[in-house]
Order: C-alpha cells, then structure tokens, then sequence
C-alpha cells in the first residue's frame, strides 16, 4: 500500500516529468525551426548542417544507449527533411528562371509587335 508521502512524491515526479517533457520538446521543436531555416539560407549551409547531422547520428549509433536508434532516426530524418527542400529549392530556381526568361522573351515581342505598328503610320506622314 502507497502511504500519503509517496502518493504525493509520486504526484510531484510525475508533474516534474510531464514539465520536463513539455520543455524537451519546445526545445526541440525550436531546434528543428532554427535548423530548417538556416538549410534555406544556402546550398553551402544545407550540405554544412547534412554533415553535421550524418556526424552526430554516427556518434549516437557509437555511444549505444537505450535511445540510439530514435535519436539517430529523428538525426536522419533531419537530413532527409533539408534533402528535400534543397530538392525544392532547385525546382524554385529552374522555375523563377524560366519565367524571368519568358518575360524577356514577351518583353521583345511586345516591343517588336509595337515598333511594326508604328512603322506604317511613320512612312505614310
């Protein structure tokens, strides 16, 4: 039987624990935050951060404790996250050049189109 003193020992603990978790995990939730936009800054810093990340999953599979494995699959899956986006961020920059391509391009034709309208009208005064 659980006296008074260890049920509200117990009670505290478990408070202590579900704040701790709360805190752990708005850490890591502002880690994770930080470490995106950091890999949105540049190739440079994405493939910084990839090998950062690839190192300290190395170092958690090395050090073999009881969370290894999650830590070195929430690790990877930091990488594949910035992967992904440096995926993206090509596509955004074949895209944003293609349309700054096809700009000029409508660009010239409008003023071509202009300047054969006003070529008549220019001979005939």
């Amino acid at each position: 039987m659980q006296t008074q003193a260890a049920a509200a020992l117990s009670d505290d603990l478990r408070a202590r624990l579900d704040a701790l978790d709360v805190d752990v995990s708005c850490a890591l939730r502002f880690s994770r935050a930080t470490l995106y936009a950091l890999a949105a800054m540049s190739k440079d810093a994405r493939v910084a951060i990839d090998r950062c990340l690839r190192e300290e999953a190395a170092i958690v599979r090395v050090d073999d404790l009881k969370a290894s494995d999650a830590i070195a699959a929430t690790l990877n899956e930091a990488r594949r996250h910035i992967a992904a986006a440096d995926t993206a961020s090509d596509a955004v920059r074949d895209l944003e050049r293609m349309l700054v391509e096809s700009a000029a391009d409508l660009e010239g034709a409008l003023a071509a189109a202009a300047s054969n309208d006003r070529s008549p009208a220019q001979s005939a005064g």
